[in-house]
């Protein structure tokens, strides 16, 4: 029936691009998800901003359009590799997740920071991020998915 010129073929819900962006964190094949622990260190405060942030750019269809997006960076060891800056401010400091996409709106998470005048803490944040997206990429970690409270 489905050669019948008044059929109309509707796409799958199996096939359909996802309405909202998932996100993921992070992890160790042996265990250990850096991302949470760090989001565990943070305040109550900037624990409410981030999930706040998140919520509100899950919905979001374009990433460049995202509270919080800061710009891909582009230097020295970073350049080419699609490493991108996710910021809010709390507590008085400047917190960044450095993350990546992987397939359709999927935004995976590598490291959380803090970045002040040009300098991240830790100061190695940048490398970690790059080392991480490549252990992804050789099946070296693994992602967990970072739910979102509706309710928060």
């Amino acid at each position: 029936m489905t050669n019948h010129k008044k059929v109309i073929i509707l796409n799958r819900a199996d096939t359909a691009p996802p309405v909202e962006w998932s996100f993921f964190d992070f992890g160790y094949m042996g265990g250990g998800t850096p991302i949470q622990d760090w989001y565990d260190t943070l305040s109550d405060h900037a624990t409410q901003m981030l999930n706040s942030i998140l919520k509100n750019n899950k919905k979001i269809a374009n990433h460049l359009e995202w509270s919080g997006f800061r710009k891909y960076l582009k230097g020295g060891e970073m350049k080419g590799e699609g490493i991108w800056e996710l910021g809010f401010f709390a507590d008085e400091r400047q917190y960044r997740l450095l993350g990546i996409f992987d397939g359709t709106k999927r935004a995976v998470f590598l490291m959380g920071c803090y970045h002040k005048s040009g300098n991240y803490t830790p100061p190695d944040a940048l490398g970690t991020a790059l080392k991480r997206k490549n252990m992804l990429r050789q099946g070296q970690g693994k992602l967990h998915e970072r739910k979102i409270n509706a309710d928060r």
